[in-house]
């Protein structure tokens, strides 16, 4: 597996780059205040913009490790960073890592994650080499599920109460995966 860290990465609808401060605005308004969309994350809804402000900076900072694998989402029409996609977990030792994706309600049933996710997954496959992708989500969150379906990760099982929410719920998730060879580039 390659070490190559974030890479800009290109749709028909969207840019996948890096982080930038700026994006503090555009994090905040469209998902990270948002009650609705935080429910199923497993950090909580940003009550100030100053919090979303620190955790961009974090973001920044890890960059300068090859080994950081973070997206803001921006669609190209109109210009707006409207969620994040990361490689987590990344294990060199067995050639895995974890998908995670979060993105505004406006913009939920559009095909935009399902979009952003296939596209990570060719990075992931051809350009790190990776052997397999897996993901999670919240046993009441189906979209994520559906998304995942979409993009060829099948349902592995369901872990009862694996993770804590954003309110410090223990809470069940179904996971995914998907193998290299498993994947079809559209």
């Amino acid at each position: 597996m390659r070490n190559i860290g974030t890479r800009k990465i290109e749709t028909k609808r969207l840019i996948l780059r890096k982080f930038k401060e700026v994006d503090k605005f555009d994090m905040y308004n469209n998902w990270a205040s948002d009650p609705e969309v935080t429910k199923m994350l497993t950090w909580p809804t940003h009550a100030a913009i100053e919090v979303t402000e620190i955790v961009i900076k974090r973001w920044i900072n890890n960059y300068s490790e090859n080994n950081y694998y973070h997206w803001a989402i921006q669609s190209k029409e109109p210009q707006s960073v409207i969620g994040s996609i990361s490689l987590n977990n990344v294990d060199y030792s067995n050639d895995s890592c974890e998908i995670g994706y979060c993105i505004g309600k406006r913009f939920w049933n559009k095909g935009i994650a399902t979009e952003a996710l296939r596209a990570v997954l060719s990075f992931a496959f051809k350009q790190m080499k990776v052997n397999r992708i897996t993901g999670r989500h919240h046993i009441d969150n189906a979209a994520s599920g559906r998304v995942m379906e979409k993009c060829g990760f099948r349902y592995e099982g369901t872990l009862r109460q694996i993770i804590k929410d954003g309110r410090g719920n223990l809470v069940d998730c179904k996971y995914y995966s998907i193998l290299k060879n498993e994947f079809i580039d559209i």
